[in-house]
């Protein structure tokens, strides 16, 4: 398979995540929990409390206990667990949502052999941890990797990136295109170095991140180093809607 039909592949993976009934853009609210409380969440039933590290429900049909990530149908909804430096919420994903229902593409640049670049990763200093800023203006941290060296087809600059839960490199963009309607910043998963530091990154596989499907995601934002000057023209670019 081409370079060109993988990428059309993943697009199209990309595509069936984002747009499932309980995909990505099915997000219909992130309710936060009271701790000590019995918390009421619009769209599902009954009452909500805090045990531990699990949230538990008392629906009129049977109690549901959920971890970090786990999820339950009730009706016609998803209800799924989610934690953030030791807070808790409820998270309700719905095949009616309007983040959903309104979806009718991700818009992309096309396909272009030219920002599939090989550069040089200057390591950070072991266990060095960074500031990382959410869209709802909560700080967390991660564990930073370094910064790699590139020379693009608009100009040369530098990828801080950070180690993702998989165990690769990850980093959140914002860069020039956004003046003319890309999404304010962008996401990008690194290939593993090798033992020289060299690696290969793939611009075309820059992807949306979840907020620019539904507003009631808390993205992490750009590290002050990787908001460029320069235009990043990869990757998936913005979300359309049929109400324009």
């Amino acid at each position: 398979m081409s370079a060109l039909e993988q990428w059309r592949s993943w697009r199209d993976r990309r595509w069936a995540t984002v747009s499932a009934p309980f995909g990505v853009a099915s997000l219909e609210r992130t309710e936060w929990l009271q701790p000590g409380r019995a918390n009421e969440v619009p769209g599902v039933p009954g009452t909500w409390t805090i045990d531990g590290d699990e949230i538990v429900g008392t629906t009129p049909e049977a109690t549901v206990r959920l971890s970090p990530g786990q999820e339950k149908e009730i009706g016609s909804k998803l209800v799924r667990a989610f934690a953030r430096d030791g807070s808790l919420a409820l998270r309700i994903l719905s095949p009616s949502s309007p983040h959903l229902v309104s979806l009718t593409g991700i818009d992309a640049f096309d396909y272009d052999d030219a920002w599939v670049i090989e550069g040089q990763l200057s390591p950070a200093e072991p266990d060095r941890f960074v500031d990382i800023t959410a869209v709802d203006g909560a700080v967390s941290s991660a564990r930073l990797a370094g910064t790699i060296a590139l020379e693009t087809p608009t100009g040369p600059t530098t990828l801080t990136v950070t180690e993702s839960r998989s165990g690769g490199l990850s980093a959140v963009v914002a860069d020039a295109t956004a003046e003319s309607g890309t999404y304010r910043f962008r996401f990008l998963e690194v290939g593993t170095p090798d033992e020289s530091g060299r690696v290969r990154v793939d611009f075309n596989r820059t992807f949306l991140p979840p907020c620019a499907f539904s507003p009631e995601y808390v993205c992490p934002m750009p590290l002050p180093g990787n908001r460029w000057g320069i235009e990043l023209r990869a990757g998936e670019r913005n979300v359309t809607r049929a109400d324009g």
